[in-house]
């Protein structure tokens, strides 16, 4: 999960360079400059904005490559479009670390370089940030994610702010062009809102986008890459039975059955009861496991609170978050049929608290 983070986190702040770099070169050839630095001060930001991200991108690639939850391949971080995991997509963004290469490698060699030359590969630049926008909005596991999209398309929209700003300031052009490109510059946030809007942002995005099967079977979310898998919030049925035995000063009261609707599957609950005087029980303590339907995660947790015929506990995969949940059970425990409802994701709107010393 680390990894996973690590590599999202890396991609947007990224993104995020790249465009504030592409901004302030667009700006600079448009003539802005800030009055209080000199302009060598505004070269030297650009050129270090640059190397920040190449430090960035080698970071978002080692720790895509490093995530174990689908073979991307090292040979497709230099080699576009043959990735098994959505190599259209991910093919873009090799695709735009090819770009920032060859500009990196013929900026070393300047001096040795035609200045024509140098320039042509220089405008590279401006192609590898359109790319990898449509890398991170076609790949990237989180752009359903409010703030994550908004980010994204903000940062579209302060790239075609600063084109309007330029083509406005560019005496060569025509004044009918300048306003068929700045026309086209407006326009480009809201072709971008409309392509996500019938596309990453609807849902099965994963397996159109080219997810292996394998990832989708997991259960991952959305094709979240290195995120343990988690079903969606549910609430299913739940049928079996409660048995007890002997366990010390108490007993050992296990409840076990099948999930029926939701993620489906099997659940058990383990709690230790101690005597109380007069003969009562109180559970001490326990633990659940829940085995989905689908995929291959065990999910385990304890139990956090006891009530006449509800257990809330927390359930979490390997090294995954916890998901609040509740086992609410009609009739007595322990008897050889026991129903009720499990409320996974959420609780009911019973007691939410507690600590586990309630008389069973």
């Amino acid at each position: 999960m680390t990894l996973w983070y690590l590599a999202r986190g890396s991609g947007l702040v990224l993104l995020a360079v790249l465009t504030a770099n592409l901004v302030l070169g667009i700006a600079i050839q448009g003539g802005w400059h800030p009055g209080a630095w000199p302009r060598f001060a505004v070269q030297a930001v650009h050129r270090n904005l640059a190397l920040l991200a190449v430090v960035l991108l080698v970071i978002h690639v080692v720790t895509i490559e490093l995530d174990p939850f689908v073979p991307v391949g090292w040979w497709a971080a230099l080699v576009p479009f043959v990735s098994p995991y959505r190599p259209f997509w991910l093919g873009l963004g090799t695709l735009s670390l090819d770009l920032i290469a060859a500009v990196v490698v013929t900026s070393l060699l300047r001096s040795h370089l035609r200045l024509r030359w140098w320039r042509v590969v220089h405008w590279l630049t401006y192609l590898s940030w359109p790319v990898a926008v449509l890398h991170s909005l076609g790949t990237g596991t989180d752009t359903r994610l409010t703030w994550v999209f908004g980010f994204e398309v903000g940062c579209v929209g302060l790239v075609a702010a600063t084109v309007i700003f330029r083509v406005g300031r560019a005496d060569r052009y025509r004044a009918g062009v300048r306003v068929l490109l700045m026309v086209a510059a407006a326009a480009t946030p809201m072709a971008v809102l409309a392509w996500s809007a019938a596309g990453p942002l609807q849902s099965g995005w994963a397996r159109r986008a080219g997810t292996p099967t394998t990832a989708l079977a997991s259960g991952a979310p959305a094709g979240a890459r290195g995120q343990p898998p988690a079903p969606a919030r549910f609430t299913a049925s739940f049928v079996g039975s409660a048995t007890s035995s002997p366990s010390g000063q108490g007993e050992t009261i296990s409840i076990s059955g099948r999930v029926q609707g939701g993620a489906g599957g099997q659940l058990m609950v383990s709690l230790v009861a101690n005597q109380l005087p007069g003969g009562s029980l109180a559970v001490d303590r326990g633990t659940v496991t829940y085995r989905p339907a689908t995929g291959s995660q065990i999910y385990t947790g304890a139990v956090v609170s006891v009530a006449p015929g509800s257990l809330i506990f927390r359930l979490a995969p390997r090294g995954g978050a916890s998901e609040p949940a509740e086992l609410t059970i009609s009739g007595p425990v322990p008897a050889s049929s026991v129903s009720g409802l499990l409320y996974f994701g959420s609780v009911a709107a019973g007691p939410a608290g507690g600590d586990g010393g309630q008389d069973s």
